[in-house]
Protein backbone atom coordinates (compact mmCIF):
# COMPACT_ATOMS: atom_id res chain seq x y z
CA UNK A 1 0.00 0.00 0.00
CA UNK A 2 1.38 3.23 -0.78
CA UNK A 3 1.97 5.91 1.79
CA UNK A 4 -1.03 8.96 1.98
CA UNK A 5 0.32 12.32 2.23
CA UNK A 6 -0.50 12.52 5.68
CA UNK A 7 1.96 9.32 6.10
CA UNK A 8 4.78 11.07 4.04
CA UNK A 9 4.73 14.24 5.66
CA UNK A 10 4.89 12.78 9.10
CA UNK A 11 7.88 10.02 8.23
CA UNK A 12 9.89 12.46 6.86
CA UNK A 13 9.71 15.53 9.60
CA UNK A 14 9.80 12.86 12.70
CA UNK A 15 12.97 11.43 9.97
CA UNK A 16 14.03 14.87 9.46
CA UNK A 17 13.98 15.98 13.71
CA UNK A 18 15.23 13.05 15.24
CA UNK A 19 18.54 12.11 12.29
CA UNK A 20 19.41 16.38 13.19
CA UNK A 21 19.45 16.02 16.65
CA UNK A 22 21.54 12.65 16.61
CA UNK A 23 23.59 13.77 13.68
CA UNK A 24 25.29 16.47 15.99
CA UNK A 25 25.35 13.85 19.17
CA UNK A 26 27.08 11.08 16.51
CA UNK A 27 29.76 13.90 15.92
CA UNK A 28 30.24 14.11 19.53
CA UNK A 29 30.73 10.46 20.59
CA UNK A 30 33.75 9.40 18.68
CA UNK A 31 35.56 12.21 20.44
CA UNK A 32 34.25 13.56 23.14
CA UNK A 33 36.30 11.27 26.11
CA UNK A 34 39.49 13.23 24.51
CA UNK A 35 38.90 16.37 24.81
CA UNK A 36 36.55 15.94 27.92
CA UNK A 37 39.38 15.06 29.83
CA UNK A 38 40.95 18.13 28.96
CA UNK A 39 37.94 20.85 30.27
CA UNK A 40 38.71 23.39 33.40
CA UNK A 41 38.90 21.51 36.48
CA UNK A 42 37.87 17.82 34.59
CA UNK A 43 38.80 14.38 35.74
CA UNK A 44 38.35 11.10 33.57
CA UNK A 45 35.67 10.50 35.83
CA UNK A 46 33.71 13.75 35.32
CA UNK A 47 34.53 13.51 31.70
CA UNK A 48 32.64 10.12 31.53
CA UNK A 49 29.68 11.99 33.23
CA UNK A 50 29.47 14.52 31.17
CA UNK A 51 29.43 12.23 28.26
CA UNK A 52 26.77 9.66 30.43
CA UNK A 53 24.27 12.60 31.76
CA UNK A 54 22.81 13.38 28.76
CA UNK A 55 21.75 9.96 28.34
CA UNK A 56 20.17 9.98 32.07
CA UNK A 57 18.03 12.81 31.80
CA UNK A 58 16.81 11.54 27.80
CA UNK A 59 16.06 8.22 30.34
CA UNK A 60 14.59 10.26 33.25
CA UNK A 61 12.59 12.85 30.66
CA UNK A 62 10.86 10.30 28.33
CA UNK A 63 8.36 9.27 30.64
CA UNK A 64 7.01 12.53 31.35
CA UNK A 65 7.51 14.51 28.11
CA UNK A 66 5.64 11.78 26.41
CA UNK A 67 2.61 11.82 28.84
CA UNK A 68 2.56 15.81 28.88
CA UNK A 69 2.34 15.23 24.42
CA UNK A 70 -1.03 13.27 25.19
CA UNK A 71 -2.79 16.46 27.54
CA UNK A 72 -1.44 18.96 25.25
CA UNK A 73 -0.43 18.13 21.66
CA UNK A 74 2.71 16.29 20.18
CA UNK A 75 3.70 19.08 18.26
CA UNK A 76 3.87 21.67 21.44
CA UNK A 77 5.83 18.87 23.07
CA UNK A 78 8.16 18.04 20.35
CA UNK A 79 9.10 22.30 20.01
CA UNK A 80 9.92 22.28 23.87
CA UNK A 81 12.07 19.52 23.92
CA UNK A 82 14.13 20.69 20.67
CA UNK A 83 13.88 24.14 22.95
CA UNK A 84 16.16 22.45 25.69
CA UNK A 85 18.09 20.58 23.35
CA UNK A 86 18.79 24.03 21.28
CA UNK A 87 19.48 25.60 24.46
CA UNK A 88 21.32 22.99 25.95
CA UNK A 89 23.87 23.53 23.13
CA UNK A 90 24.60 27.00 23.31
CA UNK A 91 25.48 26.34 26.74
CA UNK A 92 28.05 23.59 25.76
CA UNK A 93 29.73 25.76 23.06
CA UNK A 94 30.59 28.22 25.64
CA UNK A 95 31.29 26.09 28.51
CA UNK A 96 35.32 25.45 29.07
CA UNK A 97 34.48 24.73 32.64
CA UNK A 98 33.59 20.48 33.14
CA UNK A 99 31.07 21.49 35.19
CA UNK A 100 28.98 23.84 32.97
CA UNK A 101 29.65 21.74 30.50
CA UNK A 102 27.94 18.59 32.48
CA UNK A 103 25.42 21.16 33.15
CA UNK A 104 24.91 21.92 29.30
CA UNK A 105 24.20 18.08 28.92
CA UNK A 106 21.98 18.05 31.36
CA UNK A 107 19.72 20.73 29.66
CA UNK A 108 20.27 18.84 26.51
CA UNK A 109 18.73 15.93 27.58
CA UNK A 110 16.10 17.02 29.11
CA UNK A 111 14.82 17.44 25.29
CA UNK A 112 13.98 13.76 25.06
CA UNK A 113 11.28 14.02 22.62
CA UNK A 114 12.08 9.87 20.69
CA UNK A 115 9.27 8.71 22.36
CA UNK A 116 6.64 11.72 21.02
CA UNK A 117 8.30 10.92 17.52
CA UNK A 118 7.39 6.83 17.79
CA UNK A 119 4.30 8.29 18.92
CA UNK A 120 2.99 10.42 16.52
CA UNK A 121 4.45 7.65 13.61
CA UNK A 122 2.79 5.16 14.95
CA UNK A 123 -0.94 7.05 15.41
CA UNK A 124 -0.53 8.73 12.03
CA UNK A 125 0.43 6.05 9.55
CA UNK A 126 -2.48 3.17 8.90
CA UNK A 127 -1.22 -0.51 9.85
CA UNK A 128 0.05 -1.80 6.12
CA UNK A 129 2.49 1.11 5.97
CA UNK A 130 3.56 1.67 9.78
CA UNK A 131 6.29 -1.05 9.80
CA UNK A 132 8.09 0.81 6.54
CA UNK A 133 7.23 4.74 8.00
CA UNK A 134 9.53 2.61 11.42
CA UNK A 135 12.18 1.48 9.01
CA UNK A 136 12.38 4.61 7.07
CA UNK A 137 13.19 6.70 10.70
CA UNK A 138 15.63 4.13 11.51
CA UNK A 139 17.48 4.23 7.83
CA UNK A 140 17.43 8.20 8.19
CA UNK A 141 19.11 7.64 12.07
CA UNK A 142 21.64 5.11 10.52
CA UNK A 143 22.74 7.45 8.30
CA UNK A 144 23.73 10.39 10.26
CA UNK A 145 25.26 7.79 12.71
CA UNK A 146 27.84 7.07 10.16
CA UNK A 147 28.20 10.48 8.59
CA UNK A 148 28.17 11.82 12.43
CA UNK A 149 31.45 9.21 13.26
CA UNK A 150 33.14 9.58 9.81
CA UNK A 151 32.83 13.81 10.04
CA UNK A 152 33.25 14.29 13.82
CA UNK A 153 36.80 14.25 14.31
CA UNK A 154 37.42 15.94 10.66
CA UNK A 155 35.76 18.94 11.68
CA UNK A 156 36.89 19.17 15.36
CA UNK A 157 40.44 18.85 13.72
CA UNK A 158 39.55 21.59 11.37
CA UNK A 159 37.76 23.81 13.82
CA UNK A 160 37.80 22.80 17.20
CA UNK A 161 36.01 21.16 19.27
CA UNK A 162 33.31 23.54 20.90
CA UNK A 163 32.41 24.48 16.79
CA UNK A 164 30.56 20.91 17.34
CA UNK A 165 28.35 22.20 19.79
CA UNK A 166 27.31 25.11 17.54
CA UNK A 167 26.37 23.02 14.67
CA UNK A 168 23.92 21.15 17.81
CA UNK A 169 22.61 24.42 17.79
CA UNK A 170 21.98 25.09 14.01
CA UNK A 171 20.81 22.09 13.81
CA UNK A 172 18.41 22.76 16.63
CA UNK A 173 17.30 25.99 15.50
CA UNK A 174 16.46 23.82 12.15
CA UNK A 175 14.29 21.51 13.48
CA UNK A 176 12.66 23.75 15.78
CA UNK A 177 11.68 25.77 12.97
CA UNK A 178 11.13 22.58 10.69
CA UNK A 179 8.48 21.07 13.74
CA UNK A 180 6.73 24.60 14.11
CA UNK A 181 5.69 24.42 10.26
CA UNK A 182 5.10 20.41 9.46
CA UNK A 183 5.11 18.58 13.01
CA UNK A 184 1.41 17.62 12.71
CA UNK A 185 -1.01 18.35 16.06
CA UNK A 186 -2.30 15.71 17.70
CA UNK A 187 -2.05 13.54 20.47
CA UNK A 188 -2.25 9.58 21.27
CA UNK A 189 -6.25 9.45 21.44
CA UNK A 190 -5.92 8.18 17.67
CA UNK A 191 -8.45 6.97 15.59
CA UNK A 192 -5.50 4.72 14.03
CA UNK A 193 -4.70 2.46 17.07
CA UNK A 194 -7.12 1.19 19.35
CA UNK A 195 -5.61 0.86 23.20
CA UNK A 196 -5.39 -2.26 25.19
CA UNK A 197 -3.53 -3.66 27.85
CA UNK A 198 0.06 -3.61 27.76
CA UNK A 199 0.86 -6.63 28.76
CA UNK A 200 5.04 -7.45 29.68
CA UNK A 201 6.59 -11.23 29.29
CA UNK A 202 10.25 -12.80 28.98
CA UNK A 203 10.76 -12.24 25.64
CA UNK A 204 10.51 -8.37 26.03
CA UNK A 205 12.45 -8.34 29.13
CA UNK A 206 15.18 -10.58 27.61
CA UNK A 207 15.00 -7.53 24.36
CA UNK A 208 14.97 -4.60 27.16
CA UNK A 209 17.59 -6.25 29.10
CA UNK A 210 19.86 -6.81 25.95
CA UNK A 211 19.09 -2.65 25.09
CA UNK A 212 20.73 -2.12 27.88
CA UNK A 213 23.56 -3.99 27.77
CA UNK A 214 24.35 -3.39 24.78
CA UNK A 215 24.39 0.72 25.39
CA UNK A 216 26.97 -0.08 28.52
CA UNK A 217 29.12 -1.74 26.37
CA UNK A 218 28.78 0.65 23.23
CA UNK A 219 29.25 3.85 25.99
CA UNK A 220 32.24 2.36 27.26
CA UNK A 221 33.71 1.09 23.93
CA UNK A 222 33.16 4.94 22.46
CA UNK A 223 34.99 6.46 25.68
CA UNK A 224 37.99 4.13 25.74
CA UNK A 225 38.65 3.52 21.72
CA UNK A 226 39.57 7.21 21.09
CA UNK A 227 41.94 7.58 23.74
CA UNK A 228 43.71 4.40 22.62
CA UNK A 229 44.17 5.99 19.42
CA UNK A 230 45.64 9.06 21.15
CA UNK A 231 47.98 6.57 22.85
CA UNK A 232 49.55 5.69 19.69
CA UNK A 233 49.89 9.06 18.85
CA UNK A 234 46.40 9.57 16.15
CA UNK A 235 45.43 12.96 15.85
CA UNK A 236 41.80 13.41 15.57
CA UNK A 237 41.73 13.96 12.01
CA UNK A 238 43.09 10.56 11.47
CA UNK A 239 40.81 9.36 13.50
CA UNK A 240 38.14 9.79 10.47
CA UNK A 241 39.62 7.15 8.53
CA UNK A 242 40.13 4.96 10.79
CA UNK A 243 36.47 4.69 11.59
CA UNK A 244 35.65 4.49 7.77
CA UNK A 245 37.97 1.68 7.68
CA UNK A 246 36.24 0.02 10.67
CA UNK A 247 32.63 1.14 9.85
CA UNK A 248 33.59 -0.67 5.81
CA UNK A 249 32.71 -4.13 6.85
CA UNK A 250 29.41 -3.63 8.72
CA UNK A 251 27.83 -1.52 6.01
CA UNK A 252 28.90 -4.00 3.34
CA UNK A 253 28.02 -7.03 5.29
CA UNK A 254 25.40 -6.51 7.95
CA UNK A 255 22.32 -5.88 6.23
CA UNK A 256 22.98 -8.75 3.69
CA UNK A 257 23.08 -10.74 6.55
CA UNK A 258 19.90 -9.48 8.53
CA UNK A 259 18.34 -9.90 5.09
CA UNK A 260 19.11 -13.22 4.56
CA UNK A 261 17.78 -14.65 8.21
CA UNK A 262 14.93 -12.44 8.11
CA UNK A 263 13.72 -14.36 4.55
CA UNK A 264 13.97 -17.59 6.44
CA UNK A 265 12.71 -16.25 9.44
CA UNK A 266 16.09 -17.29 11.53
CA UNK A 267 16.86 -13.79 13.05
CA UNK A 268 17.57 -15.24 16.43
CA UNK A 269 21.13 -16.61 13.80
CA UNK A 270 22.19 -13.27 13.30
CA UNK A 271 22.24 -12.59 16.82
CA UNK A 272 24.32 -15.61 17.87
CA UNK A 273 27.07 -14.40 15.17
CA UNK A 274 26.83 -10.53 16.52
CA UNK A 275 28.16 -12.28 19.94
CA UNK A 276 30.10 -13.99 18.57
CA UNK A 277 31.81 -10.84 16.49
CA UNK A 278 31.89 -9.09 20.14
CA UNK A 279 33.30 -11.81 21.95
CA UNK A 280 35.93 -12.01 18.90
CA UNK A 281 36.82 -8.21 19.17
CA UNK A 282 37.47 -7.93 22.66
CA UNK A 283 39.49 -11.06 22.76
CA UNK A 284 41.26 -9.24 19.37
CA UNK A 285 42.28 -6.93 22.03
CA UNK A 286 43.28 -8.60 25.36
CA UNK A 287 45.27 -11.46 23.47
CA UNK A 288 47.06 -9.33 20.78
CA UNK A 289 50.14 -6.89 21.85
CA UNK A 290 47.68 -3.70 21.67
CA UNK A 291 49.15 -2.19 18.77
CA UNK A 292 48.08 -0.62 15.34
CA UNK A 293 46.84 -3.83 14.25
CA UNK A 294 44.99 -4.84 17.38
CA UNK A 295 43.11 -1.48 17.54
CA UNK A 296 41.10 -1.91 14.16
CA UNK A 297 40.56 -5.58 14.53
CA UNK A 298 38.92 -4.76 18.09
CA UNK A 299 37.20 -1.97 16.22
CA UNK A 300 36.03 -4.11 13.28
CA UNK A 301 34.34 -6.52 14.78
CA UNK A 302 32.66 -4.86 17.26
CA UNK A 303 30.98 -2.55 15.23
CA UNK A 304 29.88 -5.84 13.19
CA UNK A 305 28.42 -7.43 16.55
CA UNK A 306 26.83 -4.31 17.60
CA UNK A 307 25.41 -3.03 14.31
CA UNK A 308 23.89 -6.54 14.01
CA UNK A 309 22.49 -6.19 17.05
CA UNK A 310 20.83 -2.23 16.48
CA UNK A 311 19.24 -4.06 13.62
CA UNK A 312 17.73 -6.93 14.99
CA UNK A 313 16.61 -5.97 18.52
CA UNK A 314 13.91 -3.83 17.23
CA UNK A 315 12.77 -6.16 14.94
CA UNK A 316 12.48 -8.62 17.52
CA UNK A 317 10.46 -6.38 19.78
CA UNK A 318 8.27 -5.48 17.25
CA UNK A 319 7.37 -9.34 16.69
CA UNK A 320 6.30 -9.33 20.00
CA UNK A 321 4.55 -6.25 20.48
CA UNK A 322 1.00 -5.88 19.10
CA UNK A 323 0.96 -3.08 16.33
CA UNK A 324 -1.50 -1.48 18.57
CA UNK A 325 1.39 -1.23 21.53
CA UNK A 326 3.99 -1.02 19.33
CA UNK A 327 4.67 2.71 20.86
CA UNK A 328 3.84 2.12 24.18
CA UNK A 329 6.77 -0.90 23.83
CA UNK A 330 9.12 0.87 22.88
CA UNK A 331 9.62 3.26 25.15
CA UNK A 332 11.38 0.58 28.21
CA UNK A 333 13.38 -0.33 25.29
CA UNK A 334 14.77 3.40 24.20
CA UNK A 335 14.57 4.18 28.03
CA UNK A 336 16.68 1.53 28.93
CA UNK A 337 19.26 1.85 26.49
CA UNK A 338 19.59 5.80 27.89
CA UNK A 339 20.14 4.28 31.22
CA UNK A 340 22.68 1.76 29.43
CA UNK A 341 24.23 4.83 27.73
CA UNK A 342 24.64 6.79 31.09
CA UNK A 343 25.66 3.99 33.39
CA UNK A 344 28.88 2.52 30.37
CA UNK A 345 29.75 6.36 29.98
CA UNK A 346 30.03 6.66 33.88
CA UNK A 347 31.65 3.17 34.28
CA UNK A 348 34.36 4.21 32.02
CA UNK A 349 35.66 7.78 33.13
CA UNK A 350 35.55 5.76 36.66
CA UNK A 351 38.20 2.76 35.42
CA UNK A 352 40.27 5.23 33.15
CA UNK A 353 40.77 7.50 36.28
CA UNK A 354 42.98 4.97 37.68
CA UNK A 355 46.19 3.99 35.66
CA UNK A 356 45.93 0.02 36.70
CA UNK A 357 43.93 -2.48 38.18
CA UNK A 358 45.29 -5.93 39.77
CA UNK A 359 48.72 -4.96 37.48
CA UNK A 360 46.36 -4.73 34.65
CA UNK A 361 45.97 -1.32 32.62
CA UNK A 362 42.88 0.61 33.02
CA UNK A 363 42.30 -0.08 28.94
CA UNK A 364 42.48 -4.06 30.01
CA UNK A 365 40.16 -3.42 32.84
CA UNK A 366 37.46 -1.93 30.72
CA UNK A 367 38.17 -4.53 28.01
CA UNK A 368 37.12 -6.86 30.58
CA UNK A 369 34.30 -5.28 31.92
CA UNK A 370 32.51 -5.49 28.51
CA UNK A 371 33.23 -8.69 28.12
CA UNK A 372 31.67 -9.73 31.60
CA UNK A 373 28.51 -7.96 30.55
CA UNK A 374 28.76 -9.51 27.44
CA UNK A 375 28.93 -12.82 29.24
CA UNK A 376 26.17 -12.04 31.62
CA UNK A 377 24.08 -11.07 28.56
CA UNK A 378 24.68 -14.48 26.90
CA UNK A 379 23.71 -16.45 29.43
CA UNK A 380 20.25 -14.53 29.73
CA UNK A 381 20.06 -15.07 25.94
CA UNK A 382 17.36 -13.36 23.58
CA UNK A 383 14.07 -15.19 22.35
CA UNK A 384 13.86 -17.35 19.13
CA UNK A 385 12.90 -16.68 16.04
CA UNK A 386 9.90 -19.27 16.46
CA UNK A 387 8.92 -18.47 20.05
CA UNK A 388 7.63 -15.42 19.07
CA UNK A 389 3.71 -14.67 18.27
CA UNK A 390 3.06 -13.19 15.26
Amino acid sequence: MSFSSLEKKVTGIVSLILSLRLLGLFMLLPIFSIYAIDYENSTAFLAGLAIGVYSLSQAIMQIPLAYLSDKIGRRVVVLIGLAFFTVGSLICYFASDINLLIFGRVIQGCGAISSVGVATLAENTNEENRASAFTIVGLSVGIAFVIGFLIGPFLSYLFNFQFLFLLLFVFGILAFFSASIYYPEGKTTSKNIEKEPFKLNFDMIQIYSASFMLSTILSIFLFVYPLMWRDQGKSTNELSIVYLIVFLPAALFVYPLIRYFEKIKKIDISTKFAWIFLFVSFLSYLLADHGTFSLYLLAIFFFLGSTIFHSTLPSLLSLKVSEKMRATGNGPYYIMSFLGHAVGSIIAGYFYSKPEYFGFTNYTALIFICMAILTIWTFMGLPKHDSIKE
